[in-house]
């Protein structure tokens, strides 16, 4: 009995998760066993969820609710496969200039695709990268050696599960999960490993639990949010537009929300018939009384109105008196003299040297336009500075010979560039912007039609009378300080300001007589009759309407209880639940693993991983001593580093089924060539591993550790034939030499070009391939036979022990020497003219190489260490 309880007692990932679910209310419980069972939330799921949600804000009537059974699937996802693999890549088309029509097939263990750099394995790896999980996606193009003819981008994934072929089309089964079981990296998404937050993107269903429950939470959310939105309406009734002036009921109206209680306004209600009768009564006396105060109300709007123009009229006469202080006109001036002195400094500091008894007017503002106009057009003359030796006159199209109009035309250049001539012509601008401002002045302030002009010369003829007269000396003014701006006439003027407080004395005796008007007693009593009869008017409105009301407030009262819900509690709850769990149960996996892989890599530089969560995402970042490794660690440190990362993410899932890695070896030395060679291989015994690269050692290594550890494994090679990149040839490489230890493939291409149906341009290229081949023999007979295989080509592994078998005759080299020149000068043909052509090889030389090259062989497998 006590074993069974500290059974249940003992704590898991699986129930832990569980505890939180069942501590939910009944809808977050709903969505979070359906992400556990692996199904979508659909938006029907989200409606269930939402009408449970309902149920729990006292918004709708509860119901009987289903046992919810919390099932945890550790294959979340349908589309996920066991004993998956990636068999084969075909049908690439529309993508960058790719070759069509081509195939790469893969292995179960380790597939090598090899290439020089241009080949077009970036291509493919752009295609991969776009389809299988990649933290750098990037644009695939079309064929930009094309204008037309462009095809849609497509590339059929031929995958096998169970004896199962599951063939998947790029881009219309994109969404597939099959495509996340499969990883890419490459340089740029190494870069991305070491200097940014990367969420994990492979970890427990359990986790991914939080993620999709705040995904599901900002629909849910967003659903509630809509009708609250819906219900959310502007209250029609607190405005003029049905319920006209103030009374009991408007300012109840006013303050209507869900705290209202709807009995005090019911109150006012029933309208009665002797209110009806009331209100005609009051009508008519109110009628009657403000026909008999019309004219004082007349009155009292002239006098407001005049009131407002006074001050509006003031502000006027204010910004006026601006431009005419004492201050502004010293600044006037003082703009004046420094326009005229800069412009003689311009005048003294060039135009002086252009003077000359030949032209009139030199320095006058015709002539420098003139001069700006000319380098204007001269910077059109064939985009070329102008002038230059050669080149004709502008004007009389005559050739300029010598330095000096071409140092007179650049002169000229120079001058209207010139800092003096510049200032110039800013301190010229500023004086123009001061004579805009003075004529745009408005010195008509009192028109004669003027309603306020009429009044003031009824009341205050005096004072307008003054106000004219100010008015005009500052017009005055005015048009002196324009003229002496257009003659640069530096004269000191005098301030002319217009004395205001006469119009202030004005505006006071108005207010007086305005609030006499308001303080009337037949003033006081219409507003009396007013009060009373807007409220039988609000009364009568209030029958009519008290049923939109009513619902108004049934809404503000849902409204109130839907904000209840707070999105944001639930949301943190569930990020802060995730945050403890990836940490306990999940982020000291990878940490672990990240380490080990380091290990391997021989990358113990001191990283340090910052694992957290953010909005239910596990995600973390490396450091080396707080800083971003890519700022301390050398470039190939640095994809050790990215390499550990990206290699501890994958295997920490059992999702992941192979890595994709592009030329994962740059800039590292040939010893950590060879391990992370050895790693790789080492996890291609349990999931498939894709590697494009063009470093042949690289290659080499590759294909020993796989052949050390007997794993399937195939190399093709890429190439870039004429212009058209990615060309596949299956199970080719250059390190594929077994099958140049004999004549065979030489004798291959003799055979073909000695048909006699072989065209001549046919059979000089294979008699040319046929002695690339023979030399390829015998660079494997030296490494093979001559010298026993005691140092190989691409393998940094050296047979000491097959020393004793080497044996070196100077005859025999001598003659191998001889017999590889010959081999080589047949296969380099350059072209030459027919004249001096020279013999080209024909199948019969190559028939007598071959000859040569078998006899010589058969020598050397004779000798013996004697």
């Amino acid at each position: 009995m006590e074993d069974n309880q500290q059974l249940e007692e003992v704590k898991t990932l699986e129930t832990e998760v569980k505890a939180f679910i069942n501590a939910q209310p009944y809808w977050a419980k709903y969505l979070c066993s359906e992400i556990l069972a692996g199904n979508d939330i659909t938006d029907t799921a989200i409606d269930i969820a939402y009408s449970y949600l309902l149920e729990r804000l006292s918004l709708k009537q509860e119901t009987e609710k289903p046992e919810l059974s919390i099932s945890y699937n550790p294959n979340a996802s349908d589309d996920y496969k066991e004993n998956l693999s990636f068999d084969s890549l075909t049908n690439v088309e529309g993508v960058n200039a790719l070759t069509e029509n081509q195939t790469i097939e893969l292995t179960n263990n380790l597939t090598i695709i090899y290439g020089a750099n241009g080949a077009g394995k970036s291509g493919y790896v752009r295609l991969l990268k776009n389809v299988f999980y990649s933290k750098d996606k990037e644009d695939i193009l079309p064929n930009i050696n094309i204008d037309t003819g462009h095809k849609s981008k497509a590339a059929t994934f031929n995958f096998s599960s169970e004896g199962t072929k599951i063939p998947l089309k790029y881009p219309d089964n994109i969404g597939n999960g099959i495509f996340n079981q499969f990883a890419v990296f490459d340089g740029d998404i190494g870069k991305k490993h070491l200097s940014v937050r990367n969420d994990f993107s492979f970890r427990p269903a359990s986790l991914t639990l939080f993620n999709g429950f705040n995904a599901a939470l900002e629909k849910l959310n967003g659903k509630l949010s809509s009708e609250i939105q819906s219900k959310s309406i502007a209250n029609p009734f607190a405005d003029d537009d049905i319920f006209q002036g103030e009374s009991e009921i408007k300012t109840w109206l006013i303050q209507l929300s869900h705290n209202s209680k709807l009995e005090d306004l019911k109150a006012h209600l029933p309208y009665t018939e002797e209110e009806k009768a009331k209100k005609l009564q009051l009508d008519k006396e109110y009628d009657d009384l403000k026909v008999a105060l019309a004219q004082k109300e007349k009155s009292l709007k002239e006098l407001q109105t005049i009131k407002t123009q006074i001050l509006a009229r003031k502000k006027n006469l204010e910004t006026l008196n601006l431009w005419f202080l004492q201050t502004q006109l010293n600044t006037v001036k003082e703009a004046i003299t420094d326009c005229k002195t800069k412009e003689e400094t311009a005048r003294k500091e060039g135009v002086e040297k252009f003077k000359t008894d030949k032209i009139e007017n030199v320095g006058t503002t015709e002539w420098k336009q003139f001069i700006q106009a000319a380098e204007k057009f001269a910077l059109t003359q064939n985009g070329e500075e102008y002038p230059t030796l050669g080149d004709n006159c502008l004007l009389c199209q005559q050739a300029i010979n010598d330095d000096a109009p071409k140092s007179l035309i650049s002169s000229y250049w120079a001058y209207i560039k010139s800092v003096a001539e510049q200032e110039a012509k800013t301190a010229n601008e500023k004086l123009v912007k001061f004579k805009d401002g003075y004529e745009k002045l408005d010195f008509n302030q009192f028109p004669e039609t003027d309603t306020l002009t009429v009044w003031l010369q009824d009341k205050h003829e005096t004072i307008l009378t003054t106000l004219q007269e100010a008015l005009k000396k500052q017009e005055t003014l005015s048009e002196t300080i324009v003229s002496n701006i257009n003659d640069k006439k530096d004269v000191p003027q005098i301030e002319i300001q217009i004395d205001l407080s006469a119009l202030d004395t004005i505006s006071e005796t108005v207010d007086k007589e305005i609030k006499a008007f308001e303080e009337d007693e037949q003033t006081k009593k219409l507003t009396e009759l007013l009060k009373q009869k807007t409220y039988l008017a609000h009364k009568e409105k209030l029958e009519t309407r008290y049923t939109d009301i009513e619902m108004l407030h049934k809404n503000l009262i849902w409204v109130n209880k839907a904000n209840q819900f707070s999105k944001q509690s639930f949301k943190t709850q569930s990020t802060n639940t995730e945050k403890r769990l990836s940490k306990e149960y999940f982020n000291t996996d990878y940490i672990n693993a990240f380490n080990a892989e380091c290990e391997k890599l021989n990358g113990k530089f001191g990283i340090e991983i910052d694992a957290r969560s953010s909005d239910a995402q596990s995600n973390r970042q490396l450091f080396l001593k707080g800083k971003d490794p890519s700022a301390i660690l050398s470039e190939g440190e640095q994809k050790v580093i990215a390499l550990a990362d990206f290699i501890a993410e994958t295997n920490i899932t059992t999702i992941n089924k192979g890595i994709i890695l592009d030329d994962p070896v740059n800039s590292l030395d040939e010893e950590r060539k060879s391990l992370i060679a050895n790693r790789l291989i080492s996890i291609s015994e349990t999931k498939q591993v894709i590697i494009f690269t063009h470093d042949l050692v690289f290659v080499s290594s590759l294909l020993n550790y796989a052949q050390d550890k007997s794993l399937s494994h195939e190399c093709h090679w890429i190439e870039n034939r004429n212009g058209s990149p990615g060309q596949v040839w299956l199970r080719n490489s250059p390190t594929y030499e077994k099958k140049y230890r004999n004549a065979e493939p030489v004798k291959k291409l003799y055979s073909e070009s000695n048909k006699a149906e072989c065209p001549p341009e046919q059979r000089e290229f294979l008699v040319k391939s046929g002695f690339t081949a023979l030399r390829t023999c015998y660079e494997v007979l030296v490494i093979n036979d001559l010298f026993k295989n005691v140092v190989q080509r691409y393998n940094e592994r050296v047979s000491v022990d097959s020393l004793s078998s080497v044996y070196f005759d100077e005859q025999l080299i001598n003659e191998l020497l001889e017999s590889f020149a010959q081999c080589c000068r047949y296969m380099e043909g350059h072209t030459h003219s027919d004249k001096y052509a020279y013999i080209k090889p024909e199948p019969s030389n190559l028939n007598e190489e071959i000859q040569r090259y078998e006899a010589l062989r058969s020598k050397i497998r004779r000798f013996k260490r004697k």
